[in-house]
């Protein structure tokens, strides 16, 4: 095999390749990120397909609209369907709440993950007692999904029987 030279090499930090015009910077560095909205719980069908702590990590604000628009068209696709799908195993309220644990289980580790933060990373004191409250609520949210597994195991016998 040939010796390779130092003009045969390929230069130690490669060029990049050029950016088209009117791309935006990455990261955006000139563009404050987005953040997660405020939702006002009668408004929860305006946020129907990606939770919050998804969309959290897409911080350029025009990308994070973008996906906000994909989920809102997908839901809408989705619900112009509704009377081709299969029939639940289980009435629509039981469905309903078994989505709704799966979602606060989520939640619960997210917050459960959160809520480590301060034992494993330095913290400035604001964020370690924040990171322990987040701990907190993840023990709630885990109630309260409990209480509906709770609800939903003791009317199943009536459910089938009905």
């Amino acid at each position: 095999m040939p010796e390779l030279t130092p003009q045969s090499t390929s230069p130690s930090s490669p060029a990049l390749p050029p950016v088209p015009p009117g791309t935006l910077p990455i990261p955006p560095e000139s563009i404050p990120p987005a953040v997660p909205p405020i939702l006002d719980p009668v408004l929860w069908e305006d946020f129907p397909v990606f939770r919050e702590t998804f969309l959290m990590y897409i911080s350029e604000p025009e990308f994070n609209a973008s996906l906000r628009k994909v989920g809102e068209y997908l839901f809408g696709m989705l619900l112009e369907c509704y009377g081709d799908w299969p029939e639940w195993p289980e009435s629509s309220t039981r469905t309903e709440l078994r989505a709704a644990v799966a979602d606060l289980r989520h939640l619960e580790g997210f917050l459960a993950a959160v809520g480590q933060e301060h034992a494993v990373a330095s913290l400035p004191w604001q964020d370690a007692r924040l990171s322990r409250f987040a701990a907190r609520q993840a023990a709630e949210v885990a109630r309260i999904a409990h209480r509906i597994e709770q609800e939903l195991a003791q009317w199943a016998g009536e459910a089938e029987g009905a």
